[in-house]
């Protein structure tokens, strides 16, 4: 008894110190039902009038930085990010041991919830994305620029739905993303830079930086940072940027931007995602 005891303080202090280290970002106050899905933002009543946006972000521009410098980003790269909704993305998942028993029990409920909903381990087919993005009423999510990123394949239902936004911390802006779960969100928070060199890099925006950069499970208004990180790189398919992995372009070389998606767990890569940019 005195050791479970022990136990359960222990937990509780880290959960406790997870929470004190998240207490100062802004996070998302949206969180799921039991469904998610394509039409999540109009179940909810989220959407501004303001309508249908273009992209990610609005201009890269809002990310500029010493050591960060949106105008040597290659144009294809960056229009990506600015004009998402113009393009389709090819995506194809690698689960990695011994993440993979884990991942195959999950997909059912992934596909049910329609959320994260990733192929399952064995299935390295290319799948077809489209993207809509939404301004979010600021009554319903006040982080800056908000908008719902919804990804749908090529049926229709949806693959991914995640709020988009951006916060300011000592003259820094980092990407703010949440995505709605049952019970409560899973936010990223992300530090934007250069891959590469030269005047045509790519982009890499990870959770390894210091201050808020992380990954939260989220439970309005607490988070609590977790043992995960996740990497995105996105280069120009043209040569300008040496690819820091294989991406096989399944395009034939209509793509004009390639990407990877890594998380790690407790240190340990259990996920890659490989993306191909296509004009929709």
């Amino acid at each position: 008894m005195r050791g479970r005891t022990v136990a359960a303080g222990v937990a509780a202090s880290l959960a406790g110190a997870a929470a004190w280290r998240a207490r100062d970002v802004p996070f998302s106050p949206v969180t799921g039902g039991s469904r998610i899905g394509a039409g999540f933002v109009d179940r909810r009543g989220l959407g501004a009038d303001d309508g249908e946006l273009a992209g990610e972000m609005n201009d890269m521009a809002e990310f500029a930085r010493p050591g960060f410098d949106p105008g040597r980003v290659a144009p294809e790269v960056r229009d990506f990010y600015e004009h998402t909704a113009e393009y389709e993305m090819l995506l194809r998942a690698r689960w990695h041991r011994p993440f993979r028993t884990g991942a195959a029990l999950a997909a059912p409920v992934t596909t049910r919830v329609r959320q994260l909903n990733l192929p399952a381990p064995g299935d390295e087919d290319w799948r077809r994305l489209s993207s809509r993005f939404v301004a979010l009423e600021c009554e319903a999510d006040p982080r800056d620029g908000a908008r719902a990123w919804i990804r749908t394949d090529e049926t229709g239902a949806a693959a991914f739905v995640a709020l988009y936004a951006s916060h300011e911390r000592d003259g820094e802006r980092y990407v703010n993303i949440a995505a709605p779960l049952p019970g409560g969100n899973l936010s990223t928070v992300l530090r934007i830079g250069h891959l590469g060199a030269g005047d045509a890099t790519g982009v890499e925006l990870t959770t390894g930086a210091p201050g808020d950069p992380g990954l939260y499970w989220v439970v309005p208004p607490v988070g609590f940072a977790l043992p995960a990180d996740q990497r995105f790189r996105v280069w120009p398919a043209g040569g300008s940027v040496e690819p820091p992995s294989v991406v096989e372009d399944p395009t034939g070389g209509a793509a004009t931007a390639l990407a990877t998606h890594e998380m790690w767990l407790a240190g340990a890569k259990f996920l890659t995602v490989e993306y191909a940019v296509v004009p929709a």
